[in-house]
């Protein structure tokens, strides 16, 4: 029975993760394909750029939820956190890799935070707060969501969250390998700094 409820798990997660709210959000509200429009990310950042904060802070609540709802049943139904990972990590990767888009996605920021709240707040929490200050003193989302990713894996050693360690360690590779055409900006010096659309 536990395989059956894992296999249920990452498959529930992985379908969840994959669906673009940020594309649903700004066709919907404002007629605006993200693809196609400014960074051509669907995720909150671009979302909030080319529609308005509204439109973004609903695409970050909606990435994040896709995120926790998986896992919040798994931790529920799976006897441990190995398990719960897996759940987590196929609920990001299909942000990252949506059969609903051709297999392309988001960064999966935002659900990667959601995945992991229900699993280890403090780390996470820690993390988050790592984000929020390299964003204010640079402004670069995408630096700061690598920060993020990579304090994750410091924060999982510090608390002594041993089991999620692994976990940490292939998300923080999948964030930063998402952002690989964000990396290649920064050193160019032409990153976009995040300016909300006034």
């Amino acid at each position: 029975m536990t395989c059956f409820y894992l296999l249920f798990g990452m498959t529930f997660a992985f379908l969840l993760g994959a669906v673009p709210f940020g594309l649903v959000v700004a066709k919907t509200f404002k007629g605006i394909d993200p693809r196609k429009a400014g960074s051509g990310n669907i995720g909150s950042t671009n979302v909030a750029r080319l529609c308005g904060w509204p439109c973004g802070l609903l695409t970050l609540f909606c990435d994040i939820m896709k995120g926790t709802l998986p896992v919040l049943i798994a931790v529920y139904l799976l006897p441990d956190q190995f398990m719960q990972s897996l759940v987590a990590l196929a609920a990001v990767l299909g942000h990252i890799k949506s059969p609903f888009l051709g297999f392309k996605g988001g960064k999966g920021v935002a659900t990667t935070i959601g995945a992991l709240i229900p699993l280890a707040f403090l780390p996470l929490l820690c993390a988050v707060a790592c984000f929020f200050v390299v964003v204010f003193i640079t402004r670069y989302v995408s630096l700061s969501s690598m920060t993020m990713s990579v304090a994750l894996v410091v924060f999982y050693a510090v608390f002594g969250h041993w089991q999620l360690l692994p976990l940490g360690v292939v998300l923080a590779a999948m964030i930063i390998w998402a952002h690989r055409s964000n990396i290649s900006r920064l050193l160019r010096g032409e990153e976009s700094k995040f300016v909300l659309k006034k």
